[in-house]
């Protein structure tokens, strides 16, 4: 069954969509939480002492305040919590194991953010060695979520990994979305790719930008769905008879469609 988690980076919008969610007979099942949007609450309360320009958010600051949002929607959510590791394009695969190390010491049910760029691929290696969850995060196409779901089943060789949650694979559909490509095909064509092949990490539908996206994704019985508060304030407000004759497909018609690649080789 499909769980729902939120993508946010303010608790206050975890009890209200938790809240909206039992009265209409849903679960808010977990989180995954928004540095961008942790980053504004920190900047909310400095803006109000200083201008905008001199503003500066160190990164350990950000670190803190994530934790702190961490540990209270811990509280509110019964699911995985995922927290990401500050990365860019300069960030070193030592570097981002020695913030996953830490960020995990938080919470059992803390889940690691990744992105999926070669230098995390490194620290997505040691990571699960050491048995941290991981959510593998700015996904966006099959050939990315066929390596990971390689990179897995290769660490599982080595011995096999029992954790409370298997690793998630994150595709950004939205993103997708903006620059006129379905993104959902990436999710479709992932839970195929799984069913067939036995793969172990769950897929996690995330960028989510309406409620059409939500549809497809149960639709195809997706693992999990992540969504920012105002979907679900959508979403979850549709009577059982609306949400069957939601129109799944047609704001993607004219969207570049993603051709179904069949990799020659899924196992390792």
């Amino acid at each position: 069954m499909t769980q729902f988690l939120l993508d946010s980076g303010d608790p206050d919008e975890y009890r209200a969509i938790a809240t909206l969610a039992k009265q209409h007979q849903e679960v808010l099942f977990g989180a995954t939480t928004n540095p961008t949007l942790i980053a504004k609450k920190l900047l909310g309360p400095l803006r109000q002492s200083v201008s905008e320009a001199s503003t500066k958010v160190t990164q350990e600051k950000a670190f803190e305040l994530q934790k702190q949002i961490v540990l209270e929607i811990i509280n509110i959510v019964p699911g995985p919590v995922s927290a990401e590791v500050y990365a860019d394009e300069k960030t070193t695969a030592n570097e981002m194991i020695s913030q996953a190390r830490e960020i995990t010491k938080w919470h059992q049910r803390v889940v690691i953010k990744l992105p999926t760029t070669i230098e995390a691929f490194k620290a997505r290696t040691v990571l699960r060695r050491e048995k941290i969850p991981i959510n593998n995060t700015l996904v966006f196409s099959q050939q990315q979520v066929l390596a990971i779901n390689l990179h897995e089943q290769l660490i599982q060789k080595e011995g096999p990994i029992e954790n409370e949650w298997q690793p998630f694979i994150s595709p950004f559909v939205g993103r997708l979305d903006d620059i006129n490509i379905d993104g959902m095909a990436v999710v479709e064509w992932a839970m195929r790719q799984k069913r067939t092949h036995n793969f172990t990490p769950l897929i996690l539908l995330a960028s989510v930008r309406r409620a059409e996206h939500i549809k497809r994704g149960l639709d195809f019985e997706v693992d999990l769905i992540t969504a920012p508060a105002k979907v679900y304030q959508e979403w979850f407000t549709l009577t059982n008879e609306q949400k069957q004759v939601v129109d799944a497909k047609s704001y993607a018609s004219n969207f570049k469609p993603i051709d179904y690649w069949e990799p020659p080789r899924c196992t390792v």
